[in-house]
């Protein structure tokens, strides 16, 4: 089954394919009527990470994942053109001459299939796949059965291409159907790679952003994890009980994993070349739970912060309503309607005539109410201004607390950080707790404060996920001094942060702005084409931050209010104004 732009796909609908790829089977259940059905497919689904991502958890559930590029080089595009022209002038030809690689192939699998149940991974591999899967990262055991069974795949389909072409083995013998065929490290290296890229947790960029010497890296740390595997394996066969891959990552470096070394060298040589601090998780508040009225504007997101109708299928049904076009039946209610017209209608229709005679003014349609869903973007300044002052711990603190309530609610949060001079989403929409907290404790602060540019990453950020589900409810909470120093559009830094707080406000993004200046008195706000340049820092009783939150149309609140619990106050006044 093929999906075209699976991210933009309900995550509802997401789970219902992959379930039933994994389970074999499809489960339809309606109106109290279960069926089940078997549906063996494999899905292959296509994406554009530009305009959004997969959740991890689904993510995580596609085996294997490839990135496909355009080709780069003269030769190939002119090939394609070439056999396009030739496709062109002559279909029947063409069909033909591409018939016998396709038929080789089809025997190279056919072939590979009678071989798969002979190949066998040994010991030392199985070590060399669970040290891969700890030192990129991955959670949960998913990918080390992956990377196990497409090696193990690899190594079929190698074989099978020696006997098709050969009719002997890679190793140029004869294949007899009861000898067993092992998996290579250099079919762990392909199967790591194709089932890892998805899974591999942030690190430090590889290569120099440069992809051949990205992988190239990989490959000679995967030869590094080999050698490690192959002497533990050694050891480890007069004592099984005692073996834990995840000890020889955690023994190469004193004690610290692999995955960890490559951030935290990172972490010190950003800190050495711009003077950053690691900050360490902020003190959590209590959050109480944000109540919603009921929503009556007809939605089809889903959710729990709040109800409103829905335009689908789904939800609970509430009532029953006499439409022009029906198109769910509310059968109780119909049957209610219909019931007095019963012995008319049988005395005026012919003999033999069904025992319930309906007509179409007896139709009624269901109306469903559902959770809506929220979807709550935090854009934190990480710049040395909220350093300097002590307030990171505080802010990091207020995002973990409000995180912990959207993730109880099933709705979605994103983090956008922006310090030196850019903005970089630090986690894109999820509902996922532990991501987020591991996010936030990677967080430093230093340098410039590009407010525009985190300015322009949330509203990006919120457009696409409008592009997968138009009815998500957005609100974007700004955690800022509003000190903003850098340019983005050539323009006065907070000049160009005020036309974006206009934007946003244009397109019906709610926002809550937290001021953690220490100043919070108001003033009465210039113009923006009449703003001194000493406005960003604080001078002459400006408020940035306020004036940012009126401008887009929000809340505004003091970080000192956090503590007091104004800040859920303030989320939910927020959220209550839809």
């Amino acid at each position: 089954l093929y999906v075209d732009e699976v991210n933009l796909l309900d995550d509802h609908l997401v789970d219902v394919l992959l379930d039933a790829a994994a389970m074999g089977v499809n489960i339809v259940e309606r109106e109290g009527i279960s069926v089940m059905h078997p549906s063996r497919f494999i899905l292959v689904g296509t994406m554009n990470p530009e305009e959004g991502d997969l959740r991890p958890q689904l993510l995580d559930r596609f085996g294997l994942c490839v990135d496909v590029v355009g080709l780069r080089s003269v030769d190939e595009r002119v090939a394609v053109m070439e056999r396009d022209i030739a496709q062109q002038a002559d279909p029947v030809s063409q069909r033909g001459s591409s018939q016998e690689g396709e038929d080789r192939l089809r025997a190279i699998i056919v072939k590979a299939q009678e071989l798969l149940p002979l190949v066998e991974v040994p010991a030392e591999m199985r070590w060399l796949i669970a040290l891969a899967c700890i030192d990129s990262g991955a959670l949960g055991h998913r990918a080390d059965l992956v990377v196990s069974r497409a090696a193990q795949t690899l190594c079929a389909l190698r074989e099978a291409e020696a006997v098709v072409e050969l009719g002997t083995s890679a190793e140029g013998e004869a294949v007899s159907p009861t000898q067993s065929l092992s998996v290579t490290l250099e079919d762990i290296t392909v199967a790591a790679e194709l089932a890892l890229r998805h899974r591999r947790r942030e690190r430090p960029a590889e290569g120099g952003g440069n992809p051949s010497a990205a992988a190239e890296q990989r490959r000679d740390r995967m030869e590094e994890l080999a050698e490690q595997a192959r002497e533990a394996a050694t050891s480890a066969e007069g004592e099984p009980e005692d073996s834990d891959p995840s000890s020889l990552a955690d023994d190469q470096d004193g004690g610290e994993s692999v995955a960890d070394q490559g951030g935290t060298e990172a972490a010190g040589q950003e800190g050495t070349r711009l003077g950053v601090a690691q900050l360490f998780e902020g003190e959590l508040f209590p959050v109480r739970s944000i109540k919603l009225p009921r929503d009556r504007k007809s939605r089809a997101a889903s959710g729990k912060r709040s109800s409103s109708e829905s335009r689908d299928k789904r939800g609970r049904y509430v009532r029953a309503v006499l439409t022009e076009r029906t198109t769910d039946v509310a059968f109780d209610a119909t049957l209610r309607a219909a019931a007095p017209h019963q012995p008319r209608r049988r005395a005026e229709a012919p003999a033999g005539g069904p025992a319930l005679r309906l007509e179409r003014q007896d139709l009624r349609q269901k109306v469903r109410r559902r959770r809506t869903g929220t979807l709550i973007v935090f854009v934190v300044d990480a710049s040395a201004s909220m350093d300097a002052e002590q307030r990171m711990q505080a802010t990091k603190g207020a995002v973990l607390s409000l995180l912990r309530d959207a993730y109880v609610r099933r709705d979605k949060v994103a983090l956008v950080v922006f310090s030196g001079r850019i903005a970089r989403v630090a986690l894109s929409p999820t509902s996922s707790v532990d991501l987020a907290e591991a996010r936030l404790q990677r967080l430093t602060v230093g340098g410039t404060t590009p407010l525009t540019h985190g300015l322009v990453a949330g509203l990006k950020l919120v457009r696409t996920e409008r592009l997968r589900d138009s009815n998500v409810y957005p609100l974007i909470v700004l955690i800022s001094d509003g000190r903003g120093n850098i340019s983005l559009f050539g323009e006065e830094p907070l000049v160009e942060a005020q036309r974006i707080a206009e934007q946003i406000g244009h397109e019906h993004i709610r926002t809550l702005v937290i001021d953690s200046s220490r100043d919070t008195a108001g003033a009465q706000l210039p113009g923006a084409g009449v703003l001194a340049p000493q406005a960003m820092f604080g001078g002459f009783g400006f408020n940035a931050c306020l004036d940012l939150a009126e401008r887009s149309g929000g809340e505004y609140l003091g970080l000192y209010d956090l503590s007091q619990g104004a800040i859920v106050a303030g989320v939910e006044k927020t959220l209550r104004g839809r």
